[in-house]
């Protein structure tokens, strides 16, 4: 069985503004060779641009059963999804299991009542590669049994729910790199311009160069799964690392601009 997705696509482009802040020298305080210690502190700034596209689709609800007991409503329903859980493979794809919610609907007095009393409900997720072809995987989902749509699956009214989702996966992780690449950006022209001094040795950021904020925000704004519309933005500093972006509803590229700020901190020995 394949179970690999598309490559993501990502292409990268830079460019970086720099600025240097020198502190004031500190108080001396000679030391044995003479010398004394004057602190530095320089300030880079850069931005850059990425382009990315989902690698991950996902058809998002659920599916029910109904019975007098709860025994035989449990039973409909594993095979259900026994039977969803085969056609999902010969797609390439996985099916995930979430929430199970057991319910029983309470007789009204002497009123007759058609509905079956018992009912379960499976919410579940069928992720699949972000080219397949999701429509008709929907269809015949729906023909094995897919009744709910959307991620609140207990949710009897009328409206519309998503039912197919986007994801950029391991998205963290391309964002590190992302960042990576937009300082390395600003540690090179910062060395190139008149502001480092001849300080650099390496184009090669140092460990000791410090992030104080990356933001990362969309060109364009994008559709939410919860109603709306609104750019990504991103905020990356160094004592908050936290991304959690919506799905996607639509396969289609995002533009992503970055804006980052870098301190460097060095002790210069001078007489």
């Amino acid at each position: 069985m394949r179970s690999s997705l598309p490559a993501i696509l990502l292409v990268v482009s830079l460019s970086a503004t720099v600025g240097a802040i020198s502190s004031p020298a500190a108080s001396p305080d000679p030391q044995e060779d003479g010398f004394y210690p004057r602190p530095g502190l320089f300030q880079l700034s850069g931005t850059c641009s990425m382009d990315l596209s989902p690698d991950q689709a996902l058809i998002v609800g659920g599916m029910s059963a109904s019975a007098l007991k709860p025994e035989d409503g449990i039973s409909q329903l594993d095979k259900q999804l026994a039977a969803m859980r085969s056609y999902v493979s010969e797609k390439h794809g996985e099916l995930v299991l979430m929430e199970r919610v057991r319910t029983v609907k309470n007789p009204q007095p002497n009123r007759p009542d058609d509905e079956i009393p018992f009912q379960v409900v499976q919410r579940l997720q069928v992720k699949l590669p972000a080219d397949a072809p999701v429509d008709a995987i929907l269809q015949k989902l729906i023909e094995l049994g897919l009744d709910r749509f959307g991620d609140n699956v207990m949710n009897v009214s009328n409206r519309r729910e998503a039912v197919i989702h986007f994801r950029v996966a391991n998205l963290d992780a391309k964002l590190k790199d992302f960042q990576q690449r937009c300082t390395a950006s600003a540690w090179k022209d910062w060395c190139a311009s008149p502001a480092s001094n001849g300080i650099c040795t390496s184009d090669t950021p140092p460990a000791d160069l410090e992030l104080q904020i990356f933001n990362v925000r969309s060109k364009d704004p994008l559709m939410r799964p919860d109603g709306g519309t609104a750019p990504w933005q991103l905020n990356i500093s160094r004592a908050q690392r936290y991304i959690d972006p919506p799905d996607l509803l639509g396969n289609v590229m995002v533009h992503l601009e970055g804006n980052i700020v870098l301190t460097y901190h060095r002790d210069e020995p001078h007489p």
